[in-house]
């Protein structure tokens, strides 16, 4: 596989995530959430769960497999927000 331009953790994207457990979590990105007063990245994993880990816990992200190359639409603010 070959990466070009510029890199993006994109929804539909495969990952695996080390996030400090023994057990790495392994599973299709579906976006952010709030997590209380922290911000989450969302997997659906094999079994439909949809597991919410805290961005301050990753460690690190493997991509397995590439998901559909999507357009990138304009925001006019960030995806999560906190007032």
């Amino acid at each position: 596989m070959t990466l070009e331009g510029e890199f993006v953790v994109s929804v539909g994207s495969k990952y695996r995530v080390n996030h400090g457990d023994e057990e790495l979590t392994e599973g299709i990105f579906k976006g952010y959430s709030a997590m209380g007063t922290e911000t989450a990245m969302v997997f659906e994993l094999a079994d439909g769960t949809l597991r919410f880990v805290n961005l301050a816990q990753i460690i690190y992200l493997d991509l397995v497999e590439a998901g559909q190359k999507v357009p990138a639409k304009k925001r006019e603010s960030g995806s999560v927000y906190y007032g």
